[in-house]
């Protein structure tokens, strides 16, 4: 346990540049099929953009984007289109596992949620900004096409101990990381004390 917990944090230090860019998108995986795939989601909308807003890879993004400047437990912001428009049964499974990191005096913080194709977009556009080239800011940054946040099946967790308690605990409850590169990005891929498909190298491999 000791290993994983030196593991994640050392990840952690070489890929903090690209929490910038909000350092996740995920790709499709295996389980495409589940309940949280339905393409029918009805999402929630704030109307025009209002709120919590910036500019972003030269667009600008606001809360109905799903955009939030500071992180914040899920029961928080649960109202907010970033929480909202997750898959119900991702949803319910973050909010168990934030009540029991509490329980471990672990406060658990999502720093990103469902987001819009346009913010997905920025924070591509971003990425390549500040990475060169869009190879490379594939790495950190999905396309909205293959995006699981813009599918509503992915979460950014924080800080640190919350990463690594998630990455000790979350199977429990069915979540797991899906890129070896990004140990804030979690999604529904498994069952509640399941086994966590591999880990993918980044989103790039998606």
């Amino acid at each position: 346990m000791q290993k994983s917990r030196l593991h994640l944090i050392a990840t952690v230090v070489v890929t903090c540049t690209a929490l910038t860019v909000a350092g996740c998108a995920a790709a499709s995986i295996p389980a495409d099929e589940r309940a949280g795939a339905r393409a029918d989601r009805t999402t929630v909308s704030v109307g025009p953009p209002s709120g919590e807003s910036a500019e972003v890879g030269g667009h600008t993004v606001s809360t109905a984007d799903g955009y939030a400047a500071d992180g914040a437990p899920i029961s928080e912001i649960a109202d907010t289109p970033a929480i909202a428009n997750l898959d119900a049964d991702l949803r319910h499974a973050v909010a168990r596992a934030t009540e029991a990191a509490a329980a471990d005096g672990v406060e658990v913080r999502i720093n990103s949620g469902w987001r819009s194709r346009a913010y997905q977009q920025a924070l591509l556009d971003q990425g390549v900004e500040e990475h060169g080239s869009l190879e490379e800011a594939r790495r950190w940054v999905n396309t909205p096409d293959r995006s699981t946040h813009v599918q509503g099946r992915a979460v950014d967790v924080g800080a640190i101990d919350a990463a690594v308690w998630m990455q000790e605990h979350g199977r429990q409850f069915g979540l797991c990381q899906s890129y070896e590169n990004e140990s804030w990005h979690y999604e529904l891929a498994t069952t509640a004390g399941g086994e966590c498909p591999p880990m993918r190298r980044d989103s790039s491999a998606g």
